[in-house]
């Protein structure tokens, strides 16, 4: 048997190796079976090259000819490090050691130095390379979160939670404490802060709107409600089930009340995994259940029937009542906060600010302070499509950016929030 058949069988069975291994470790087999079956030949066939005479490059000329390479290679590390969710410190990571193994490349294609002089000259060579790895590797680590063994023993002997004596704000702080402490930041986003999106950034899919009761069961039987765009099996598997053994009551409660503050006034409930989201404003199952909402027959919300005044059909049935058929319907001019916006134009907050807090001396009730946000979000969603029918429509709105802190203090300023702990 020649070379290549030889290179051939190893690289089928190295491939061969792979696709078990992803099977076993359920990381898509296919994609690790194909990598290194095509690695192994690749590097096979390099072998079987009769090596070229030995060309001796300028140092200028080295650098020049790699430089393109790394850049290229740096640049699919971060954005796939990215893709798979990977915190940003460890795409720095990878692309320093791109970059680390680049200078190594240019060091092995410099000129020969001149030879030996014997066993000690060779050491103290070999370990100055040794030595230049290793600043180079401490000077890269030394700019990436540490680990502190004192901070993690702290967390581990920090006394349980303990809830009287806490109240309000203080409630919600030994909250996020033990969100922290439990490492949720490292599948959770909360707004712009977290590691990654291998679990729903709770913040702008607004856990904050949903019960006491649906959270607790979130965080207590994860996979028996899978959140939206997260029904894969690594998704379900990815969020552990011993919390219900791990967590006291008073320690599960001051995290449901720092999970309840999750809450957006000024944009739609977004769902999904990044990049694959959407809104609420674009959600068919959301869309159904904001018609029972609209229509009163939504037991949580009993007493609140929009279809009274604005009709099932969108045809208003009250004199003065909103008619949402029309795009070009302006808002009201009876608030202060008043915006000359046409209907089609309307942000978020707009639509949240109206029903919540209701339109003065109208039937327009400040139904925020009667019902639960999460069924007004709901109904809203559902009023759209007097106008903008979902089947109808070309493209799905677009997910809007993650607020700043800037942005959340401004909710707090101008009193959105309804909830004063808020």
């Amino acid at each position: 048997m020649n070379k290549i058949g030889k290179i051939l069988i190893i690289s089928v069975a190295v491939g061969a190796f792979g696709y078990a291994a992803g099977i076993f470790f359920d990381m898509t087999p296919l994609a690790m079976g194909g990598a290194l079956g095509i690695l192994t030949l690749a590097y096979g066939i390099l072998l079987t090259r009769s090596p070229s005479p030995l060309k001796e490059k300028g140092i200028l000329k080295n650098i020049i000819s790699k430089v393109p390479v790394i850049v290229v290679l740096s640049i699919i590390i971060w954005f796939t490090a990215g893709h798979y969710g990977f915190p940003i410190w460890w795409q720095i990571e990878f692309v320093a050691f791109a970059v680390v193994g680049l200078i190594f490349f240019v060091i092995l294609d410099m000129k020969a130095m001149k030879l030996e002089k014997g066993a000690v000259h060779t050491t103290i060579r070999l370990l100055a390379t040794y030595a230049l790895a290793s600043i180079m590797f401490i000077a890269i680590t030394t700019h990436l979160p540490q680990f502190s063994p004192e901070i993690e023993l702290a967390k581990l002997n920090r006394p349980p939670v303990k809830l009287s004596g806490l109240a309000g704000p203080e409630v919600i702080a030994a909250g996020r404490d033990v969100f922290e402490s439990n490492k949720c930041f490292n599948c959770h986003k909360v707004f712009w802060e977290g590691n990654s999106d291998r679990g729903p950034n709770l913040g702008s899919k607004q856990i904050g709107l949903y019960s006491e009761d649906y959270i607790k069961d979130q965080i207590l039987n994860p996979r028996q409600n899978q959140s939206p765009g997260f029904e894969d099996k690594k998704s379900k598997r990815a969020m552990p089930t011993y919390y219900g053994e791990d967590l006291s009551e008073d320690e599960l409660s001051v995290l449901v009340s720092y999970l309840k503050t999750m809450r957006d006034p000024t944009h739609m409930p977004v769902e999904g995994k990044f990049p694959n989201q959407w809104t609420w404003w674009d959600d068919p199952k959301i869309l159904a259940e904001g018609q029972v909402v609209y229509e009163g027959k939504e037991p949580a919300t009993e007493g609140l029937n929009c279809a009274v005044c604005h009709g099932a059909n969108g045809i208003p049935m009250m004199t003065g009542a909103f008619d949402f058929r029309d795009p070009d319907n302006m808002d009201t001019t009876k608030m202060p906060d008043h915006m000359p916006l046409k209907l089609k134009d309307w942000p978020d907050e707009l639509y949240y600010k109206r029903v919540t807090r209701g339109v003065d001396a109208t039937a327009m009730a400040p139904w925020g302070m009667i019902f639960p946000h999460l069924y007004l979000w709901k109904a809203e969603a559902y009023s759209r499509t007097f106008h903008d029918p979902l089947d109808k429509r070309a493209a799905k709105k677009p997910v809007p950016p993650v607020p700043t802190k800037e942005e959340i203090q401004r909710w707090k300023a101008d009193g959105l929030f309804l909830d004063p702990l808020l």
